[in-house]
């Protein structure tokens, strides 16, 4: 017959090592489709290497795609993996460790996940948590997302003038008394219903998780870094909201993080770490002194934990006005252009001064 489980047999047959590469939905059926094959000819030997998968096999199932206990790596989740294990991520997947049992076949699965992407935590059991989460907040989120749409009102009848930094001082001091609390207002209404209760979220069956051994990709001070972890680790146990939840799902952006994971060990050197926010309070750019918020519709906290960055070559905490330059920073493993903040673009000229407390003038 046909089909593609006979072409894979004849191949199997014919003593070829079977290999199937996809990403993300292509990941998660060709996981399904190794362990069915191999439960049809539990002689196969069949390695899976996927980008992004999603969370598509029970824990029984998982546990039988990466290697067993006594031939794991003795490494903690969110530990670095080894420099090889990196290249291995890119290249094929592991011989070395391995799920599959010599003379008897098995199926071998190494998963590449980037970042906070959304599709390898999309459990229906982490969805409902998120939602339920997102009920239980809405006292602090609505009066938040009240204010901003005032504030859009607010610029739109002014034809959207750009802003400055004087008149966002001015304009707070207009609306506020100096307390943070003043950014809302109060709501009212009867809010949104609670989705799923707790009982709900934990009579959820089956729990649906990434499979194989996961190579995490995650940035640390604006640097790439790489760790081996499996289901088991509890960054699969939540969707994280970011930014970068859905971008870090692409191809491109795998393969780029990649290479720049291998670049950072073979520098070997630490990036300044990065500056943290006030907890209360404006977030002042460290260039100007102006808030990060200055250029924005609104000036809410919420609007500020949007508009913060980071210069990459000093980890200060800098506006959008004052980190419009990129550059390279292969000092840091750092090959693709980066944001960096008027106080380093000026003196990359000559030799890079990291870390510097020193800032540029205020603007008048």
């Amino acid at each position: 017959g046909g089909g593609v489980g006979a072409v894979l047999e004849r191949f199997h047959e014919e003593g070829y090592e079977i290999e199937i590469v996809g990403h993300s939905l292509g990941a998660g059926v060709a996981t399904l489709l190794a362990l069915l094959m191999f439960r049809r000819r539990p002689s196969m030997s069949i390695h899976v290497y996927g980008y992004a998968p999603p969370a598509c096999v029970c824990e029984v199932l998982a546990e039988k795609t990466f290697p067993p206990k006594g031939e794991r790596k003795r490494k903690a989740p969110n530990n670095p993996v080894p420099r090889k294990g990196v290249k291995e991520a890119m290249l094929g997947p592991s011989r070395r460790h391995s799920a599959i049992v010599p003379g008897k076949g098995g199926v071998n699965v190494l998963n590449i996940v980037l970042g906070d992407d959304a599709v390898p935590r999309a459990s229906t059991r982490n969805i409902l948590a998120i939602a339920r989460e997102i009920v239980a907040r809405q006292g602090e989120w609505k009066p938040a997302m009240r204010r901003e749409l005032e504030d859009v009102q607010r610029r739109a009848l002014g034809l959207w003038a750009p802003m400055t930094r004087a008149t966002h001082w001015n304009r707070v001091a207009r609306l506020t008394t100096g307390n943070p609390a003043d950014y809302y207002t109060k709501d009212s209404g009867e809010g949104l219903k609670v989705a799923a209760s707790e009982e709900d979220i934990k009579g959820t069956s089956p729990l649906l998780v990434p499979p194989g051994e996961i190579v995490h990709i995650y940035s640390k001070n604006g640097q790439r870094m790489a760790s081996l972890v499996n289901h088991r680790w509890p960054g699969f146990r939540q969707v994280e909201v970011s930014r970068h939840m859905f971008r870090d799902h692409s191809k491109d952006a795998i393969m780029s993080a990649l290479r720049d994971t291998l670049a950072v060990r073979q520098c070997q050197r630490a990036t300044p770490r990065w500056m943290d926010a006030p907890p209360i309070g404006p977030v002042l750019c460290a260039v100007c002194g102006y808030s990060v918020a200055w250029a924005s519709s609104s000036d809410n906290p919420l609007e500020q934990s949007r508009e913060l960055r980071h210069c990459y070559a000093c980890g200060r905490i800098v506006c959008v006005g004052c980190s419009s330059n990129r550059m390279t920073l292969p000092e840091f493993g750092i090959n693709s252009l980066v944001r960096v903040c008027e106080h380093c673009y000026v003196n990359s000229a000559g030799k890079f001064r990291f870390g510097e407390k020193g800032c540029l003038p205020k603007q008048q």
